[in-house]
């Protein structure tokens, strides 16, 4: 009987203090999510958001805010460097048995430069809401010089500067944090220290990639009514029909009749995705077509298929700019000239 009770009492005891300890762990969760919502870098908001450009050990970007109806969106350039490998100069008269025992220091190739233009609307406008205002995950405080290695910022990845309305304020970006999911960052105006979030660092390290806009639309299928195709002289209109979860396209004449021909190629349109973009039109452009769609309200936007001269490879490339993408971006040649080749069966 002593045996059963004291083994109750112990399991009473284990179960009190192991409720004390998740009291205590929700406790210090609350305050370290608090205190993390507290430490701001600087203050601001993401519609303040003028411009952000990047300078890293071997590329510069810089994003531009632009507005139009449409809402808010960002132009990105980059600037990357790329040093080819140094190149031993060959001597025609040496003799190749002695090729080896030649001390002579490889000649250094001269980096070369590759910019890319591109387009950001969600991933963009993401970034800025993550800079302004920014957040830490903790503060460290001001550290010395001795200690700057230790963070990573005696030699820093990079600089980012962001203007907003008007002022700049400067962060520079070190190492990664333990586990290497964040950043370590120091404040230029002040001199603190802060941990922040790794995403900024990686969106801007990999700009051309993670911030390149895909979708081609805001809007949802579910939100099309009807579209005009228009192709050379020739133009058609289009209906969307059918119950949600099921829609099909459809000729006005007959709107509860699929129209498989007219379905496969908006679907080949649809899976056109811009892989880059270009700052100007493509010179020498050829309209392939033209697609207004409509929505219940009125028209909601557009996309539109050009192809340029042909290039080294002896066929053109193809660009397709959208409402959402605002400049035209190149698409895969395949898909592109799939939908060439068959619009010709949807505007007859």
């Amino acid at each position: 009987m002593r045996l059963e009770r004291s083994f109750f009492v112990h399991l009473g005891l284990v179960v009190v203090a192991a409720l004390f300890a998740v009291l205590a762990w929700t406790r210090d969760e609350k305050a370290a999510a608090l205190s993390v919502a507290d430490v701001t870098v600087w203050a601001g908001r993401a519609d303040d958001v003028e411009r952000v450009a990047f300078e890293g050990k071997s590329k510069t970007v810089v994003l531009e805010a632009k507005k139009d109806k449409e809402g808010r969106y960002f132009v990105g350039t980059t600037e990357r460097k790329t040093t080819p490998p140094a190149e031993k100069p060959k001597d025609p008269h040496q003799n190749p048995d002695d090729a080896e025992q030649d001390d002579e220091p490889p000649a250094q190739a001269e980096p070369t430069v590759k910019t890319t233009t591109f387009v950001s609307v969600a991933a963009g406008n993401k970034l800025a809401e993550a800079i302004a205002p920014l957040k830490a995950l903790r503060s460290i405080g001001r550290i010395g010089d001795d200690r700057a290695a230790e963070f990573g910022l005696a030699e820093p990845e990079g600089t980012l500067t962001v203007k907003l309305r008007g002022a700049e304020r400067k962060l520079v970006l070190g190492g990664a944090t333990p586990g290497g999911a964040d950043r370590y960052a120091r404040d230029e105006a002040t001199g603190e220290v802060y941990a922040i979030k790794g995403d900024i660092y990686r969106d801007l390290d990999t700009a051309e990639s993670r911030l390149l806009e895909r979708d081609l639309h805001e809007w949802k299928d579910v939100d099309l009514a009807r579209a005009r195709v228009i192709a050379g002289d020739k133009r058609r209109e289009v209906v969307r029909s059918g119950d949600e979860g099921k829609k099909f396209w459809a000729d006005p004449a007959s709107p509860e009749q699929n129209d498989e021909t007219v379905g496969n190629w908006m679907t080949k349109l649809d899976r056109l995705r811009p892989t880059e973009y270009v700052a100007a039109a493509p010179e020498q452009k050829e309209l392939v077509v033209r697609i207004e769609y409509t929505g219940r309200s009125g028209d909601i936007g557009f996309a539109e298929l050009v192809k340029g001269p042909p290039g080294a490879s002896g066929k053109p490339d193809y660009f397709l700019v959208t409402e959402r993408t605002r400049l035209y971006g190149k698409v895969p040649v395949g898909v592109a000239e799939q939908v060439e080749q068959d619009v010709g069966a949807v505007v007859k």
